[in-house]
Parts: C-alpha cells; sequence; structure tokens
C-alpha cells in the first residue's frame, strides 16, 4: 500500500481580477503568490498548503475556502483553481504511487477546484547530505 506523503501542496489561482488585499480576505487565506498574468486585469495567485497532515490541510482548505472559490469561479472572479500535490520521484526508483483518498478528493473537486499531481525528480543521495 502507499502512503500519501506530498512534500509540498499549494492552491494555484489563475484569472483572479481581485486585488490581493480582496482576494486574501475573501479566501481567508495569505497568498504567498501575487502577480499579473498576460491578460490585463488577471493575476496568478498561491497559496502554500501545509504538509504535515495534508489530508487533514486538505479537508480544511476545503471547508473553510472552497465555497468562496466556487462562487468565484461562478461569477468569473476567478477563472481556474488547481491544488497541486507535489511528490519526489527518487532517481534510482522503479515505480511510485500515491493514493489520494476518495474522501479528501471530493471535498476538494466539489468546489470546482482540480487537483493536479506534479512528480519531480530527485536525486536521494543528495538529500541526504543536508
Amino acid at each position: 500500500m502507499s502512503t500519501f506523503e506530498p512534500f509540498a501542496i499549494a492552491l494555484r489561482l489563475s484569472g483572479l481580477t481581485l486585488p490581493q488585499f480582496e482576494a486574501e480576505k475573501a479566501l481567508k487565506q495569505l497568498l504567498v503568490r501575487y502577480e499579473p498574468e498576460d491578460a490585463e486585469g488577471s493575476f496568478y495567485g498561491q497559496v502554500d498548503v501545509p504538509v504535515e497532515n495534508a489530508i487533514r490541510a486538505m479537508l480544511e482548505l476545503a471547508d473553510r475556502t472552497g465555497p468562496v472559490i466556487e462562487a468565484m469561479l461562478a461569477d468569473r472572479r476567478l477563472g481556474r483553481a488547481v491544488l497541486d500535490l507535489a511528490f519526489d520521484y527518487p532517481q534510482e526508483g522503479e515505480a511510485m504511487s500515491a493514493r489520494l483518498p476518495a474522501h479528501a478528493a471530493a471535498a476538494i473537486a466539489k468546489h470546482g477546484i482540480d487537483i493536479e499531481f506534479s512528480v519531480y525528480l530527485t536525486d536521494v543521495e543528495d538529500d541526504e547530505d543536508y
């Protein structure tokens, strides 16, 4: 059985049309990134999600911020919301898997938030030196 241990989780928001302060107030979250996109008046925002207890953090995010994101998607104050779950894949690895429990996936997805898995090739020997 696989364990669910992402090394990073980020809520990525594209097509934001709110100023940063208003977006943070609405989301009840601080944005660690807020920068203009190519389209005028459109911004990219990012919320970092704690990974110590990833499932609990995802459920709390869904409860606290999910309904707001759903409303912002509906009235086009937000173009797209993606929860990015980042995993490392050892350079010498043969396979990897991770299981996202259905209740966590449903809690996020029911608000129109896509779930994305990112996998990064890592060198385990280098990581152990630190």
